[in-house]
C-alpha cells in the first residue's frame, strides 16, 4: 500500500463513515454551510541553481479555477451536491430524509443509491444498491461508546475490481484501502464475496489511526485545531476536491498529514476565522539531476452568506 499523490476520479458514488461525538447520526447541520468547492492545478518545471541553492521555475502550466462541487440547501437540510470533473458537470448526489435524519442518497451518474439504517442515534449500516435493488456494497459498524471502533465492508461480487477500487475510496476515505481491495479482488474467486475489516483508534474527536486487519497496515493522521466544515456529512462523491477524504466526515478538525510507513501526504490550509477557505497540496517529482516538476493542487471553499 502506498499513499497516492492522486486518486482515480470515481464516476461511482457511495456512502461514507459516521458522525462522532455529540452530533446525531444522519443529521448534518453545520454552523456554516458550504456553497461551492472549486479547484486549481499548476505544474511547474524547475531547475536547481547551485549558486543560490534555490529551485528556479523555468516553465509553468496551470488551469483556470473551476468548479468541483456545488451545494444546494433546503433550509437547514442539504438537498443535493452537483459534481464536476475538470469544470464539467458529471452528476448529482441527491439526499432523501426521514424527518431530519438522512435515509437515502441517490447518485445520478450511475443509478446507484445508498440506504442508511440506525440503532437509536447511531448509524448501524450502509447498503449501496444498483437499479435492480441488488446490493453492490455494504458496511456495518461497531462502536466503543459513542465512537466507531470497527468497520466491516462487504463487496458481494469480486469481479467488480474497478468498482471496488473507485467506490471504496470515498466510502472509506483511504486510497490505500482502495488499492488493497483492488489487489485482493484480482486474487479472489469471482463467486466469493470480498470482506474487509478496519480498526479505528481515536484521539479526542479525531481519528488517530486506521488499521487494515488483513494486511496489518496502519495509516496515522494529524490535524489542525480549526473547524472541519464536513464533519457529520454522510455522503459525497469523492471527498474534498477529488482527493482521498481520509475520514474527513468523522473528524472535528482538518487533516494536515496522513502517514503510512515512510510515505506521507500533507496539506496546507488558509482560514477565515475558524473555517478553511483553501487547502493545498504539492507533489515534487524529480526526473533527472538538477530538474524537477512540482504539481500543486488547491481546493477553495465558499460558504453560504446568511
Amino acid at each position: 500500500m502506498k499513499l497516492r499523490s492522486t486518486i482515480i476520479i470515481a464516476t461511482l458514488a457511495a456512502a461514507t463513515m459516521l458522525i462522532a461525538g455529540c452530533k446525531k447520526d444522519g443529521i448534518y447541520r453545520p454552523g456554516d454551510k458550504l456553497a461551492r468547492i472549486s479547484e486549481y492545478y499548476e505544474k511547474a518545471h524547475q531547475r536547481y541553481d547551485p549558486e543560490t541553492k534555490l529551485w528556479r521555475t523555468i516553465h509553468k502550466d496551470s488551469t483556470a479555477r473551476r468548479d468541483k462541487e456545488k451545494w444546494a440547501w433546503d433550509g437547514k437540510q442539504l438537498h443535493h451536491i452537483d459534481i464536476y470533473s475538470q469544470g464539467t458537470k458529471t452528476g448529482t448526489v441527491a439526499f432523501v430524509y426521514d424527518g431530519n435524519r438522512l435515509a437515502r442518497a441517490n447518485f445520478s451518474a450511475t443509478g446507484l443509491y445508498a440506504e442508511y439504517t440506525y440503532d437509536g442515534r447511531k448509524l448501524s449500516s450502509v447498503v449501496v444498491k444498483n437499479k435492480k435493488g441488488e446490493t453492490e456494497m455494504s458496511e456495518t459498524f461497531e462502536y466503543d461508546g459513542k465512537k466507531i471502533r470497527t468497520i466491516h465492508v462487504t463487496l458481494p461480487n469480486t469481479q467488480l475490481v474497478v468498482y471496488g477500487a473507485q467506490a471504496l475510496m470515498p466510502v472509506l476515505g483511504d486510497a490505500q484501502v482502495a488499492s488493497d481491495i483492488a489487489a485482493a479482488s484480482h486474487k479472489a474467486a469471482a463467486s466469493k464475496a470480498l470482506e474487509l475489516v478496519l480498526d479505528i483508534v481515536w484521539k479526542g474527536d479525531n481519528i488517530r489511526s486506521v488499521t487494515d486487519r488483513t494486511t496489518g497496515g496502519t495509516t496515522t493522521y494529524s490535524y489542525d485545531d480549526k473547524t472541519n466544515p464536513l464533519r457529520g456529512l454522510l455522503t459525497t462523491l469523492e471527498g474534498v476536491g477529488g482527493q482521498p477524504n481520509e475520514y474527513a466526515f468523522a473528524n472535528r478538525n482538518n487533516i494536515i498529514a496522513a502517514n503510512y510507513g515512510d510515505q506521507k501526504m500533507s496539506y496546507t490550509f488558509t482560514y477565515s476565522t475558524d473555517l478553511p477557505t483553501s487547502r493545498s497540496r504539492s507533489v515534487v517529482n524529480h526526473y533527472t539531476q538538477g530538474y524537477r516538476y512540482v504539481e500543486t493542487y488547491i481546493d477553495y471553499y465558499e460558504y453560504v452568506e446568511e
